[in-house]
């Protein structure tokens, strides 16, 4: 899986770009994902500081599945994308699975 990695208003330590290829990477296991688009970006709010923004986007055989969360710290808004990104996941194979069973079922039917 490709991995591009853009920081917007921060710059990016090696091991930030380490934790998202990690996290990122971890995601392979669910789904055979060909490109990975991560944005992080810093921007300060009037009242609240610094706020950080983690977008993810997956491509998966055409279909794009993309999260996005604001949290204080970078990690912690990488850390909160992933579920994000999962329940899409879970979402796109039941789909995928409950549209395999009714081709066999509509085949087993006809004979």
């Amino acid at each position: 899986m490709n991995i591009s990695i853009k920081g917007t208003n921060m710059s990016l330590t090696p091991s930030v770009k380490q934790y998202v290829n990690e996290k990122i990477g971890n995601l392979g296991k669910f789904i055979v994902a060909t490109d990975a688009k991560v944005e992080l970006e810093r921007d300060k709010h009037h009242k609240s500081g610094q706020v950080f923004r983690a977008e993810v986007m997956l491509i998966v055989g055409g279909k794009v599945m993309r999260g996005e969360t604001r949290a204080e710290d970078v990690y912690a808004a990488i850390d909160l994308v992933i579920p994000k990104i999962k329940d899409q996941i879970g979402k796109f194979k039941d789909k995928k699975q409950t549209l395999t069973r009714r081709g066999a079922r509509s085949a087993k039917r006809k004979n």
